[in-house]
């Protein structure tokens, strides 16, 4: 995968143009046609997790050691991450210091993140509490899903192995697994208007379908090498008709995505120029969030749209560099 390393900056960059668009209040009309919106851009880091993290397992399928090497990868900075939080935003916080460190607030935010269930408490005490979105680091909530998605790989692995089933095929059931309950999350949300339906849609079932379809590629790779062109310009034509299929975003959505992005990272040599050694993408997508939150704090937000953009991705990188060298 040549470009893998170029497609990983891209992704995050993707997720950090949305949220500063988002958080910030922007409408920038370069935002609303960036082709690559955060949904699309985390279903794209599933799909590559599923490709390369599928394969990792097969070539050495020993449980304890599968976790044990995703653990050393992802769980320093996210760690990092949220103690860098936990303790700094006590400087903008409205309590005062020891009371703030002594709030069940604080504490509950502390197990909670360390424990990926940030959805229970995704708040500090005093710490943006006037914002319309006062959460300390919304995108954290993608980690557990992606630790999910980690332990179905030998689950599905054994489940092959042990039945005799073609990966491909249980690839693809999966697949529409997933679609279907995608599908009755968000005919739910139509008949009730409640936004937790929407929020439980793209939990762990709702990206299995990125996932697998990342595994699928991986099963039948030689397949979609041969046909990689082909695919693309299907896939492409497809992408671009989004507007006119009916459920395209819950049936066709993951696969194409999926499909593209696995292409641009596996077709060509153009984005070799990034070293993989030492990519901070990763870093990145975990800590702009609260620097957003913190520029909106300090006013920088009345500077405009592009001030802001490349100020939050040079702290993001400053700090992902700081984190990821620790």
């Amino acid at each position: 995968m040549n470009n893998i390393s170029a497609v990983r900056y891209i992704l995050a960059s993707s997720v950090i143009l949305s949220h500063v668009a988002e958080l910030m209040g922007f409408r920038s009309s370069f935002v609303s046609h960036w082709p690559i919106p955060s949904y699309i851009a985390v279903g794209g880091f599933f799909a590559l997790s599923g490709y390369l993290i599928f394969g990792s397992y097969e070539r050495r399928p020993v449980v304890t050691d599968f976790l044990r090497r995703r653990a050393r990868r992802i769980m320093p900075a996210y760690i990092s991450i949220v103690l860098m939080c936990a303790v700094g935003m006590v400087f903008v916080s409205s309590f005062p210091p020891v009371d703030y460190f002594i709030s069940s607030e604080w504490w509950c935010y502390l197990l909670a993140n360390l424990s990926f269930l940030n959805f229970l408490q995704p708040t500090l005490p005093g710490v943006f509490s006037e914002y319309a979105e006062p959460a300390i680091n919304g995108s954290l909530w993608t980690m557990k899903v992606e630790w999910m998605l980690y332990l179905s790989v030998p689950l599905v692995a054994w489940f092959c192995g042990r039945f005799r089933f073609n990966r491909s095929r249980v690839a693809v059931v999966i697949y529409l697994l997933s679609v279907a309950y995608r599908l009755l999350f968000a005919w739910l949300y139509e008949k009730t208007g409640n936004d937790i339906y929407l929020i439980l849609g793209r939990q762990v079932f709702g990206q299995l379908s990125f996932f697998y379809t990342g595994v699928w590629i991986y099963a039948n790779y030689n397949r979609f090498h041969t046909y990689r062109h082909w695919i693309a310009i299907v896939s492409l034509l497809l992408f671009l008709s989004a507007g006119y299929i009916p459920y395209y975003d819950y049936i066709l959505e993951p696969a194409i995505i999926s499909l593209l992005i696995i292409y641009a990272c596996t077709t060509g040599r153009w984005g070799t120029w990034v070293p993989v050694k030492g990519n901070i993408s990763y870093e990145m997508y975990l800590c702009h969030f609260p620097v957003i939150q913190l520029l909106i704090y300090f006013g920088f937000s009345d500077f405009g749209f592009w001030p802001c953009l490349l100020v939050t991705m040079a702290i993001s990188a400053l700090v992902s560099k700081i984190i990821s060298s620790n």
